[in-house]
């Protein structure tokens, strides 16, 4: 019998217990610092730092006032802003600042004060070569990227491009968006022409529709240049995609694009094209005639020998 437990025996019965020190075990030591750094992470993204009108999930009164109902002018710029940061923040930056080589800055450019039919424009029909934004010139292909949006979608992301980044230039309504689209369009097949063609047929106006054409040329055999890209720098043309791809490859493509091109010199400069992401803005119909239009460019009987 050891001497502790002796002694404990030796004590008379009536005797007073007597309390002992000994270190308290160190896993109750990790657990409580663990239960406090959960704590504190639980605390700074569900508490909203003690204002009474936040709850979770949400983190901040900011983050609580994009999701209250907007009427008005804030309805507007909220709607532009979701377009925008969407469909053409990846080029033109979040910030409104552009992208070197690859995009003009919409902060202070005399473009986004002038007309707004001259401003509309681009959007709708996209645009080709020379400019000259803020004092510098780009030699760049934009894409219709505003062709497939609705008329009140493009009119809320025009106004918040004019009103954001310092720009102040007004609304753009949708009878203005309306009439530019027209203007453009006077030469598109209408829905009853549409509703005649085949689906190859009807799949070469979207190609016209959504400016591909500007990249990948009027006979999608591509050829522009795209500076440092490893296509031997230019666009690659369309023809053999049915080798590459099936078709419902090729839409999960379209629909995601391509932001990263390879690079023919890693050290040099992003080449300045790429495949926009159309998923948000072509229609499903659409991009079936598209598939089945590109399909349709492959040589019959040829070998095209890789």
């Amino acid at each position: 019998m050891s001497d502790e437990l002796k002694s404990s025996n030796s004590q008379p019965p009536d005797a007073e217990p007597k309390a002992s020190r000994s270190p308290a075990p160190v896993w109750i030591i990790v657990l409580t610092l663990v239960l406090l750094f959960f704590g504190a992470v639980y605390f700074d993204h569900h508490s909203g730092w003690f204002d009474k009108q936040v709850y979770s999930p949400y983190a901040s009164t900011e983050e609580l006032a994009s999701y209250q109902p907007k009427s008005g002018q804030a309805s507007l710029l909220s709607r532009g802003r979701a377009v925008y940061e969407t469909v053409c923040g990846i080029c033109h930056g979040n910030d409104g600042l552009g992208k070197p080589a690859q995009a003009p800055p919409l902060a202070g450019a005399e473009w986004v004060v002038k007309d707004v039919a001259s401003l509309a424009r681009i959007p709708l029909a996209g645009l080709n070569g020379p400019i000259q934004v803020a004092g510098k010139d780009w030699n760049l292909s934009m894409a219709p990227m505003g062709a497939g949006l609705s008329d009140a979608d493009l009119a809320a992301v025009l106004t918040y491009i004019r009103e954001s980044w310092g720009n102040k230039s007004g609304a753009v309504s949708v009878d203005e968006v309306k009439a530019v689209r027209a203007a453009i369009s006077g030469s598109s097949p209408s829905a009853a022409d549409l509703a005649k063609m085949t689906p190859v047929e009807r799949g070469h106006a979207v190609f016209q529709k959504y400016g591909c054409f500007q990249c990948h040329g009027q006979d999608a055999k591509g050829g522009v240049s795209n500076a440092n890209a490893k296509t031997a720098e230019q666009v690659p043309g369309l023809l053999y995609v049915a080798d590459g791809y099936t078709k419902d490859e090729l839409k999960v493509f379209i629909r995601r694009g391509e932001r990263n091109i390879p690079k023919l010199n890693p050290a040099g400069p992003e080449p300045p094209h790429f495949m926009p992401q159309w998923g948000p803005i072509i229609k499903d119909s659409e991009l079936d005639d598209l598939a089945t239009y590109l399909f349709s460019l492959k040589p019959k009987g040829e070998n095209p020998g890789f």
